[in-house]
């Protein structure tokens, strides 16, 4: 079976790896990553570059993770803006004041989010994944980026429009002019859901844009539907760039919860305007 072609770059730093959008790269002050689970601390179900602080891990070896990762991409991982992730479509935009919310402590995350969005430099901004899809958005004219973690549910909800609509009312962002990334995550080649699920993707989005792409199994296509969301809120399809690379598929580059049962470590998306 053949592999299909990714947008995305990996990037080596010693021993870790991450995935890097050449077409974001070529934009001055913007830095987009996506890890991979290689080059950390960690060990057992979490080795080696975990970068959740909520399934179980050892804390300090998630805290150096996340150093070990912000200093290959010139990020101060003490100003990270995190937000406690749980399926919806809530886009919380951030500054200067939110520097290091969840950083180090997921206490002190956003509560209830599941993007988060910002025009301030200096203002990293960090979501977790573990077979969700990572949606990056960046305006180069009004120098804005938002992240938002997309599950069945979030692409659903059509959390990635919602980033944009964000972007529109809070930094003036026109949608033809945003970038956008659609990152590694479980595929359809993987990812099968129940008759319910599937039946609400079937009712949501037109059988056009292969949301789902065996109906009787329930086999979705997460990564098209979060791309048509996308070029529904008004984003280019030549500006959407397309990962394709399915963390269900790929154990030794990405974790992922479900081929897991359930104990595994998180990848990253992280965003930063210089």
């Amino acid at each position: 079976m053949s592999v299909p072609r990714s947008d995305f770059v990996a990037q080596r730093a010693g021993d870790l790896m991450y995935y890097t959008v050449p077409r974001f790269a070529r934009e001055a002050g913007v830095i987009a990553a996506f890890s991979s689970r290689r080059g950390g601390k960690s060990s057992g179900p979490y080795a080696t570059l975990n970068l959740g602080l909520h399934v179980g891990d050892e804390p300090e070896a998630v805290l150096t993770n996340r150093t070990l990762l912000c200093g290959a991409l010139g990020v101060d991982a003490v100003h990270l803006v995190s937000c406690a992730q749980v399926h919806g479509t809530r886009v919380a935009v951030v500054g200067t004041a939110d520097r290091g919310r969840g950083a180090f402590d997921q206490s002190r995350a956003l509560p209830a989010t599941d993007g988060l969005a910002t025009g301030t430099p200096g203002v990293p901004l960090v979501t977790f994944y573990g077979d969700c899809v990572p949606l990056f958005l960046f305006d180069p004219v009004n120098r804005a980026i938002a992240l938002a973690h997309a599950g069945w549910r979030g692409t659903l909800g059509r959390i990635g429009a919602r980033a944009v609509a964000v972007l529109g009312e809070k930094f003036g962002t026109t949608p033809a002019a945003v970038l956008a990334a659609v990152g590694p995550a479980i595929g359809p080649c993987c990812y099968t859901v129940g008759p319910d699920v599937a039946a609400l993707f079937v009712g949501e989005f037109s059988s056009g844009n292969r949301a789902v792409l065996n109906p009787e199994g329930g086999r979705l296509d997460l990564w098209s539907v979060n791309r048509q969301v996308l070029l529904e809120a008004g984003v280019r399809a030549e500006n959407i760039a397309m990962a394709r690379r399915c963390t269900a598929c790929n154990p030794k580059e990405f974790f992922s919860h479900r081929t897991s049962g359930g104990k595994a470590g998180r990848m990253a998306a992280i965003m930063a305007l210089e």
